[in-house]
């Protein structure tokens, strides 16, 4: 019972979320509910009527219930076909906004929460599940089916119950005694009974291993799916295959995962087949006794001839809802257990409180920004990657940002631009917790180019405007700045060219040439805060040289920081900080670095050589 009342808890809480889609969902699969019903019990009266009234030799009154059957059959038949036509609009449109749900959550989750693995495999476990075994629309769908045959046994029961009451004309003999009220009603009871026990029992039986081999496969998929998505369907990947020659290896490690998907298709496949052969067992034997007591009755005089055929229609409604109902509600148990994961990802709380005060406007970018004893390990480590930092950033100062490769650079960036929140201490903007403040609002404050930065498969204007209003003067002004002018200008379609090809027939461009396009989307922002993780790392040395060249150009008015291997990048920034072991070794200018003879002294000494 309490596995039967949370399945139902999901399934009524999913209803709720596709009422809350369209209004007109709902009711319109009702509709096509009300017209089916209509169409069956209309089909059951008047045929019954047209028999007996042939029977009886009255063929006016015969002839106007074929009439009136035809007509009931087109109108009902007419409006379930157009109901059809408009539902499949909107199954489509619930499809579709199971993966856009998907999607507003994930977008909507602060970045240290969508990052844990768990959470990723909770969006694949959901997506992967929804295209094995149905998404919202077929959850409908079977609610739609319970709900019919639901009213299909009401109204049967009510014609059952007055088959049993009706009473033998013929009197003597054990069929009178078979036809009478008592023992009918009696008989159609038991039948119930036994009925309900054993599709109970079977229910039970069967639930339990489908629950058990469900549970146990979903791994499969999610590894299966990674293999497709991340190999087969990734052309970047087709490289590294060829040129290490993989295909056999990685052959190898699909046939594996497509086998074990196989051996659970097949286990789960005789199971259903098992509990769909002993529900045929008990409906069969439901149906012969049924038939049995319209026979009798039917024989005895209690009902005529004509009613033979709507009571025999009422028990085989009666008997074939019985089972719909136990088949739509295994399928629901199916949904509704992998809803359950998609409902808890959907209900996955922030790991951190998100502020309200909104950020102070200002046309001069003078906002400080200070780290103060600002201490974080990952989630899941002990280690802690930054220590005890200290700093304040100088307003509208070009900051660099060096060190060896795991002293904490780019984390340092990422506390700063609120991806992840300090471990110990805090991070101020004008002397105000960062934590505190509206997170969208505070993250407009920065134009980011990540090392790991990425576009996407749209128009190049879009990748450039990142959702911004698009003016065409500022994206190829932008464009300039980031030295992508004359490459955009050589395309066909110019501001209006798609990327890749993942979509449209794009263009391919390189990494240098994706790094301006996205160090241009950082300037197209405006923001006052600026900045460059390895600007140039995908650039060649020409190109490198002519985007520090226009540096003061392109940070005009700005706080400017710049995560670097490259230590010429440092000439140009009036403040540098050397991080060491995720603390702040040494700090000031090129020139009093160089002199101190420290860490930057020795990294810039090491490269010396590249910069003469």
């Amino acid at each position: 019972m309490r596995n039967f009342i949370a399945i139902h808890k999901t399934g009524f809480r999913l209803l709720k979320r596709i009422h809350s889609v369209d209004s007109v969902i709902i009711p319109i699969h009702l509709l096509k509910v009300f017209f089916s019903l209509v169409r069956v019990y209309a089909g059951l009266f008047l045929t019954a009527e047209m028999i007996d009234s042939l029977l009886g030799g009255n063929y006016r009154q015969a002839a106007e219930m074929a009439l009136a059957l035809l007509l009931a059959e087109l109108a009902a038949g007419a409006a379930i076909s157009a109901i059809k036509s408009k539902t499949k609009g909107y199954d489509h449109k619930i499809w579709l906004v199971f993966y856009v749900w998907l999607r507003e959550k994930a977008f909507s989750m602060d970045y240290e929460t969508m990052e844990n693995p768990e959470v990723a495999e909770k969006i694949l476990y959901s997506e992967r599940t929804a295209d094995m075994y149905g998404s919202l629309g077929v959850l409908l769908y079977h609610y739609c089916n319970i709900l019919e045959a639901m009213l299909n046994v009401l109204f049967a029961s009510f014609l059952v119950i007055g088959l049993c009451l009706s009473k033998p004309v013929q009197t003597g003999g054990w069929m009178e005694k078979a036809a009478s009220p008592i023992f009918s009603l009696l008989l159609f009871l038991g039948v119930m009974a036994g009925m309900a026990l054993c599709c109970a029992r079977v229910f039970e039986k069967f639930a339990a291993k489908q629950m058990e081999l469900f549970g146990s496969h979903t791994g499969v998929e999610n590894k299966l799916s990674c293999l497709l998505g991340q190999i087969y369907e990734n052309p970047r990947a087709a490289k590294i295959v060829r040129i290490y020659d993989m295909a056999q290896m990685i052959l190898e490690n699909t046939a594996g995962f497509i086998e074990k998907s196989l051996a659970f298709f097949r286990s789960m496949y005789d199971v259903q087949r098992k509990e769909g052969d002993a529900n045929k067992v008990v409906g069969s034997v439901f149906t012969v006794c049924a038939y049995l007591l319209v026979a009798v009755k039917t024989v005895t005089g209690a009902i005529t001839v004509g009613a033979f055929t709507r009571y025999a229609g009422a028990m085989n409604q009666f008997g074939n809802a019985c089972f719909s109902i136990i088949e739509s509600h295994g399928r629901l148990r199916e949904i509704c257990t992998y809803m359950q994961e998609f409902l808890a990802f959907l209900d996955t709380e922030n790991l951190h409180a998100k502020g309200s005060i909104p950020v102070e406007k200002r046309t001069d970018g003078a906002y400080e920004l200070a780290f103060e004893h600002v201490s974080f390990h990952y989630p899941g480590s002990d280690v802690m990657v930054l220590r005890d930092v200290n700093c304040k950033l100088n307003i509208r100062g070009k900051l660099a940002v060096v060190g060896r490769n795991g002293a904490g650079k780019t984390t340092f960036i990422k506390l700063l631009c609120r991806l992840y929140e300090p471990t110990q201490g805090r991070i101020t903007l004008n002397g105000v917790d960062i934590r505190k403040y509206d997170e969208e609002e505070y993250r407009s404050l920065f134009g980011v180019v990540f090392q790991d930065f990425k576009l996407f498969a749209f128009p190049l204007w879009e990748n450039v405007t990142a959702g911004y209003p698009r003016c065409e003067e500022r994206i190829w002004e932008a464009l300039r700045r980031a030295d992508a002018d004359r490459m955009v200008e050589g395309m066909e379609e110019k501001l209006d060219t798609w990327l890749y090809k993942d979509y449209e027939d794009g263009v391919e461009i390189s990494g240098g040439e994706a790094q301006k396009l996205a160090l241009a989307r950082a300037l197209y922002k405006d923001a006052p805060v600026v900045v460059l993780d390895e600007p140039t790392a995908a650039l060649d040395p020409k190109a490198e040289a002519e985007i520090y060249a226009r540096f003061n150009e392109m940070v005009e008015g700005r706080t400017s920081i710049y995560i670097s291997h490259r230590m010429s990048s440092c000439r140009f920034c009036d403040d540098i900080i050397v991080f060491e072991d995720g603390r702040i070794a040494e700090r000031g200018s090129h020139e009093e670095l160089t002199a101190a003879r420290g860490s930057y002294a020795r990294m810039w000494e090491a490269q010396a050589k590249y910069y003469a």
